[in-house]
């Protein structure tokens, strides 16, 4: 069927792309929701010089930002076009063995909520178009690109990677983060959602199907990784996986996309989980019907939607470097010759470091003679109720210390201060 108004999320490159292209030609009006302009535009362009008469429009969509995401809806709203199909396409993957969480600007992980709560948000917010199409022509369509990581038992999960905690969602918890984890949990939630929203849907004519576009090295979802980790995929394990049977093609997964979109194959299926055209089983995990239900809740949640008690991430954790500030300035001693001996100490060392020696204090202690001693040993009888306000700091100075290296400890491993996303979002 032809004449269809589709919206594909990061459509500016991968499997995204070959799908906007092949559904141009097939005469339906596509839309290339993209993060970056430059790319997106640059996509739409490289379609028209393919196709001339192709319906090819760009909008920006940030996934990572929930108020880009509004925006989006309303930028398509004043398209004043009805919407038959939502292909939820865009995602990335960090690092695998990357044990720093970054966060989106609502201070969601990354990850998470890149390629589940963004996706979530959007389809919720074009529910509505959908249902109106649907009444109409019994034959709206959501797809969902997962993979086949959100799985326990593939061979790169086992023995590593666990079941998605809805306590730990975020996986703010200590030694339980890593890009791995984080991309299998979004997927996982990702079929989860799309079996709660079939429930949901029944009746409506909006159809909600997911699919495993499978290995495909030549896209751009493993940007994230070392350069020779890339040259390694595509041009080392990429052959030889093609040669296995094992790795997919831009142009396969491209072709899945299409055919869920506006095949008649497809119309009024489903609840279905495809791989390589064929409905498979998903996850044992995914399939947990009371999870499905606790994870729509806290993602209607945490995306604000009506109907539900709003919930907001928490604030990413400080700098080790802002702790230390704060500490520094709460016992830094009030004195004035205090102040001036810090600041004698730090034109010999650099920057103050709390609970921390200067080599050369140890050494003049060293040396001194016995001379010295005597003479100081007099010093202090003289001198007892003014080093009472000195020991006093030095204390403070040492409990500081103790305090922060402590922090230090319990810090090692944490995330750093958000990070809003530079990476294109793109396809899988």
């Amino acid at each position: 069927m032809t004449g269809r108004v589709i919206i594909i999320t990061g459509a500016n490159t991968g499997i995204g792309l070959e799908a906007a292209r092949k559904l141009c030609e097939a005469g339906n009006d596509v839309i290339l929701a993209c993060r970056d302009e430059a790319r997106g535009k640059a996509a739409v362009e490289k379609i028209l010089q393919e196709n001339p008469n192709a319906l090819a429009t760009f909008l920006q969509l940030d996934l990572a930002d929930m108020a880009s995401i509004k925006k989006f809806v309303e930028d398509f709203h004043a398209l004043g076009k009805k919407l038959n199909v939502l292909v939820n396409n865009a995602g990335l993957f960090l690092k695998r063995d990357d044990h720093v969480r970054q966060f989106t600007k609502d201070n969601f992980e990354l990850t998470m909520g890149t390629n589940h709560l963004g996706p979530f948000l959007l389809t919720h917010l074009l529910l509505e178009d959908l249902k109106k199409t649907g009444q109409e022509t019994r034959d709206s369509r959501i797809v969902m690109v997962s993979s086949a990581l959100h799985d326990l038992s593939e061979r790169m999960n086992r023995g590593s990677i666990h079941k998605l905690d809805l306590e730990n969602f975020f996986l703010e918890k200590e030694g339980t983060y890593n890009g791995q984890q984080a991309y299998k949990n979004s997927k996982v939630a990702m079929v989860m959602s799309m079996y709660s929203l079939d429930r949901m849907l029944e009746g409506t004519g909006v159809s909600v199907t997911c699919m495993n576009p499978g290995f495909i090295p030549t896209t751009d979802l493993s940007r994230h990784a070392s350069s020779v980790a890339q040259f390694m995929l595509r041009y080392i394990m990429g052959p030889v996986f093609k040669l296995a049977k094992i790795s997919r093609t831009v142009e396969h997964g491209g072709k899945m996309i299409v055919d869920l979109s506006i095949s008649e194959k497809y119309k009024g299926v489903s609840g279905k989980y495809y791989d390589d055209f064929e409905v498979k089983e998903s996850s044992e995990e995914s399939r947990d019907e009371e999870v499905q239900k606790q994870l729509y809740q806290l993602s209607a949640r945490y995306c604000h939607l009506d109907g539900y008690e709003p919930l907001d991430a928490p604030p990413p954790p400080v700098k080790t470097e802002k702790v230390k500030a704060s500490k520094k300035a709460a016992a830094e001693p009030k004195e004035e010759e205090n102040k001036e001996s810090k600041e004698e100490s730090q034109k010999k060392a650099g920057p103050d470091v709390e609970g921390i020696k200067f080599a050369d204090e140890e050494e003049k202690a060293e040396e001194a003679t016995e001379e010295d001693k005597e003479v100081k040993k007099a010093d202090d009888t003289s001198t007892k109720t003014e080093d009472k306000g000195d020991d006093k700091n030095q204390e403070a100075e040492k409990v500081g210390g103790e305090i922060e290296g402590d922090r230090e400890e319990k810090d090692k491993g944490k995330a750093v201060d958000p990070v809003t996303s530079s990476a294109e979002i793109t396809a899988h």
